[in-house]
């Protein structure tokens, strides 16, 4: 049988967590725990996210705590406190690696303004790992220096992918807003321009795009932004938001203002899979959202750091696969939002349930098989 890829990642960086561990364990010779090589490893791997908010960044930061538990490494986990932070986000990577971090992590909040943070990692001389957001290449042939990986999404197709669904359901025509993120992120410009790219070759059969904005991930934000666009369309069949939390928003307002949302009403979708997307799909009224398994991209980069660490070779891009979620399949996904739900941003992990393993193989599987 062919063996799972992230145990073959594991077999490959365990060889050496435990050579560190062993080094450690010589040093140290009357430490009680020496027995335990990987613990004593020594290793410590920083990731900071863009926020504790938003239950997708969460899952990039449990998939990481898994690794860690799975590894013997330390993960120490922050966040800034919204995803339009540059600065802070600056801050909080300087932090880690003034706190000796051997490899830092991050999903960027702005794909320019975060080069500081790369550069003071490479003053550092520890490895960068770049995950969900892609930065922009600031240092030409260099950039491997900088940045050696890259792990996430195909956001446009994802983004075109769940696009062509909802449009196809609603007999691919009608009137479509869409909600855009943060527009200095390259995933929000790349999901925009994967609903955009399906919007047009829809636009032949009667679809039409009526109004965007940018919401900048944010609920609140788009509560208002939808409302406002209201006011000037009346008539509006479905909204796509680059993510959950702005597609709650949106219901938010498409309810104030008498609409009735859902299969049988206004179809709202957004990106990432976030428990309450998963159960408002449940629940009947978000449409659909789609899930970028990024659980997965956590717990890749940790590996990967401790690769690098190690001073072995890890793949320039990591790609994980896309689901799209609807009331068709969102049994098989709300368990694993509610687990993630009850897990408190930053802890480490104690205890792996037999379901949260098994997700995570199943979204092995899928990878493999890309």
């Amino acid at each position: 049988m062919k063996r799972k890829f992230i145990t073959k990642l594991l077999a490959v960086s365990l060889v050496g967590v435990m050579a560190l561990g062993l080094a450690a364990c010589g040093k140290e010779s009357d430490d009680k725990n020496s027995t335990n090589e990987a613990a004593k490893s020594d290793i410590s791997v920083g990731i900071v996210v863009k926020t504790a908010t938003n239950a997708h960044f969460q899952d990039i930061a449990y998939g990481a705590a898994i690794a860690g538990k799975d590894l013997g490494v330390e993960v120490k986990i922050d966040n800034t406190a919204t995803e339009s932070d540059i600065d802070g986000q600056i801050t909080k990577c300087e932090n880690m690696i003034s706190t000796g971090v051997d490899a830092l992590i991050l999903t960027a909040n702005d794909s320019k303004g975060v080069s500081t943070a790369v550069e003071r990692a490479h003053e550092a001389k520890i490895p960068f790992v770049t995950v969900d957001t892609e930065i922009e290449n600031q240092w030409g042939d260099d950039v491997k220096d900088y940045m050696p990986n890259y792990i996430g999404v195909d956001h446009t197709q994802m983004a075109y992918d769940m696009t062509c669904q909802i449009l196809e359901s609603m007999g691919g025509k009608g009137n479509v807003v869409v909600l855009r993120g943060v527009d200095a992120a390259s995933s929000s410009q790349e999901r925009t321009e994967g609903i955009k790219k399906a919007i047009k070759e829809y636009e032949s059969k009667g679809v039409k795009l009526v109004a965007e904005q940018s919401a900048n991930y944010d609920q609140d934000t788009a509560t208002t932004k939808m409302a406002d666009i209201l006011q000037a369309h009346k008539d509006v069949d479905a909204v796509i938001c680059c993510n959950d939390l702005m597609a709650v928003g949106a219901i938010t307002a498409l309810e104030e203002n008498g609409f009735t949302v859902g299969a049988d009403g206004v179809k709202v979708a957004g990106m990432d899979g976030n428990v309450i997307a998963l159960q408002s799909i449940k629940d009947g009224k978000m449409y659909a959202t789609a899930y970028d398994w990024s659980i997965l991209q956590g717990y890749y980069a940790v590996v990967q750091a401790v690769d690098l660490i190690n001073g072995k070779t890890v793949p320039e891009t990591t790609m994980t696969p896309d689901t799209v979620i609807t009331s068709e399949n969102i049994d098989e996904y709300l368990t694993h939002g509610e687990e993630l739900s009850q897990w408190q941003m930053g802890s480490a992990v104690s205890e792996i349930s037999d379901y949260m393993r098994d997700f995570i193989e199943k979204g092995e599987a899928m990878q493999e098989s890309k």
